[in-house]
């Protein structure tokens, strides 16, 4: 819902590529969004469509965020972000010889899905997002032109444009297979202007805003889900002095520097 003093992120694609021309076109038709031929500053976000890359232009940033598994932020914290001695990895439970499945029901710019998925977890990424799905599946596609990237997906690295409460509510009327943990990493309540804030998280936060499924009400009913479904526990990402996600308490917690990871083990709380 749209507070009076907020204004509706408008979104456009821009193509700039001859191949992709037909392509670009359907994805504008079944989204119901505006096709340019450049950038035009009427509007907020424009999806960039180039020969093989796809990038998120904010207009008023003047800046572009795409996603990439092999280089920059994503392969410098593969290399040196610590390995299963981190937070993050610790929070899901990875121990020698434990590798636990994971669904990341909220995968964003997948940060902290290929981390895990390089550490051998077997993961699914759920994003609601169809802007956030196709920079998913392009930063896929180019990756999974490197021997290293296969090697990740053929472990199970998977990515669905789904809402993730009705995946989970599909899943379990299916009778399918739980994942051992299901990861949560709302965005809310850092929705604050500052330069603090990093511009790929303030342009996440501009598509976001608009989305009652962001709401922590939804994010609330999401963490109810899970432990629902999931087979070991449930981990929610937090910063460090943010209250849980909801009246539910988790078992237990890992911080660190900034962020807190509340784990609700579903064997204590069955």
């Amino acid at each position: 819902m749209t507070s009076p003093e907020q204004t509706e992120t408008s979104i456009a694609a821009v193509c700039f590529s001859n191949v992709r021309q037909q392509q670009v076109k359907e994805f504008c038709r079944l989204n119901k969004l505006p096709l340019l031929n450049k950038k035009n500053e009427q509007y907020d976000l424009q999806l960039l469509f180039h020969d093989d890359l796809i990038e998120l232009f904010d207009t008023q940033l003047n800046t572009t965020i795409s996603i990439d598994f092999l280089k920059g932020a994503m392969a410098h914290r593969q290399q040196f972000g610590g390995g299963r001695g981190q937070a993050i990895a610790k929070a899901i439970g990875l121990k020698s010889g434990i590798t636990p499945t994971v669904l990341d029901t909220t995968a964003g710019l997948a940060g902290d899905a290929f981390v895990l998925a390089s550490l051998g977890c077997p993961i699914t990424l759920i994003e609601r997002s169809v802007i956030l799905f196709s920079l998913l599946e392009n930063a896929f596609e180019r990756a999974n032109l490197s021997d290293d990237f296969q090697q990740i997906a053929q472990q199970g690295f998977h990515i669905i444009n789904r809402d993730a409460n009705d995946y989970i509510a599909e899943q379990r009327a299916s009778n399918k297979t739980p994942p051992d943990v299901i990861y949560i990493d709302p965005m809310y309540p850092e929705r604050k202007k500052s330069a603090l804030v990093k511009k790929d998280m303030q342009i996440l936060q501009r598509l976001h805003g608009e989305d009652d499924n962001a709401h922590p009400l939804s994010n609330s009913a999401l963490l109810n889900s899970a432990l629902q479904f999931a087979k070991k526990r449930v981990v929610v990402k937090r910063p460090a002095h943010a209250e849980t996600l909801n009246e539910i308490k988790p078992n237990t917690h890992i911080k660190s520097k900034k962020t807190r990871y509340d784990i609700y083990t579903i064997e204590k709380m069955l």
